[in-house]
């Protein structure tokens, strides 16, 4: 338990050093569920949240309808396997149930507060290059004919080859 409760500060403390805020309403606190907003919003201007809840779950929070809640936790696929029909005019049958996914549910308050800030460093802090391309002249002679209204990157004067070439490296 003790170990639970210096994960959770840690991984707290890390929230708050990114710029995550605790937002989670009184209710929330008595039913032992956390919500946490980033620092920052989405494309449709709106908060971005995530819950993390005492049974085990944790969810992305969407509070218009462009897009519903959804759970983060990790899946695995289950077997639905074969059971008996108790009742009705078709007991004594077996009926094979449907495959499905289930989520893995995070025991630890301390583990889940983890996975909650390791989704958010992968999905929402991580840089992405935009393109993952080389700087060879055909692409300096591209940058400068639509960038500068050149004929090649030859032709361009010292200070737009140089903007090109910041251009390209970022």
């Amino acid at each position: 338990m003790n170990n639970q409760a210096e994960k959770y500060r840690k991984y707290y403390e890390a929230l708050d050093t990114i710029g995550c805020k605790h937002v989670s309403t009184p209710r929330q606190i008595k039913n032992g569920t956390r919500v946490f907003r980033l620092p920052f919003r989405d494309a449709y201007d709106c908060d971005i949240d995530f819950a993390v809840y005492e049974s085990g779950y944790v969810r992305k929070l969407c509070k218009i309808g462009y897009a519903p809640c959804y759970q983060i936790n990790k899946t695995r696929k289950v077997d639905g396997g074969f059971f008996k029909i108790t009742t009705g005019p078709h007991a004594g049958l077996f009926r094979k149930r449907y495959d499905h996914t289930e989520r893995i549910l995070i025991p630890g308050n301390g583990d889940r507060l983890e996975y909650l800030f390791n989704f958010i460093m992968r999905n929402y802090f991580r840089a992405k290059p935009k393109y993952d391309f080389t700087i060879d002249m055909e692409r300096l002679n591209w940058s400068a004919k639509w960038g500068y209204g050149e004929f090649g990157f030859d032709t361009c004067d010292e200070d737009a080859q140089n903007e090109i070439l910041k251009k390209l490296q970022q």
